[in-house]
């Protein structure tokens, strides 16, 4: 039986995989550690070790940028806005992206569109499409009279 070790640094090495034309992955990876560890280092297991908010803090950011790459959050966020443009349109409204965007961060408890999570952009995109819109018509009219008080 052959035991497993976990390497904490699995997930930089899957992100450095999925880059397109990045032939170099060693160097790329530390210029990366460089860059956020302020020149202190370019070892992975240093920042690790040493550093640990700069390590932390690199690992956020370039997750989330993987997360606002990915193309089923791109069509889920389309969906969505269409969804919510065609509900309030129904209801008279004439709104624009900006006032759409609001009511999506509203109904989410989120300050920034693009940081709604894919699962939440799909049980949005039930509760606001057509098949669903008469079940959640007060849920509805409770958040646009949220948005017009603030």
């Amino acid at each position: 039986m052959t035991t497993k070790t976990n390497n904490p640094h699995a997930w930089l090495f899957a992100y450095m995989r999925n880059i397109q034309g990045n032939e170099d992955r060693d160097e790329v990876r530390k210029a990366l550690v460089f860059d956020y560890s302020n020149g202190k280092t370019d070892s992975l297991v240093e920042l690790y070790a040493k550093y640990p908010r700069a390590y932390q803090q690199m690992r956020r950011d370039l997750s989330q940028k993987k997360r606002a790459d990915d193309p089923n959050l791109d069509k889920a966020r389309k969906r969505l806005i269409a969804a919510i443009f065609s509900n309030l349109e129904r209801r008279k409204y004439k709104p624009d992206t900006d006032y759409v965007k609001r009511v999506a961060c509203k109904a989410a408890n989120v300050n920034r569109f693009n940081d709604i999570d894919l699962m939440t952009l799909k049980a949005l995109y039930r509760r606001f499409g057509e098949k669903n819109a008469a079940t959640h018509n007060a849920w509805a009219d409770a958040l646009l009279e949220s948005i017009a008080d603030s």
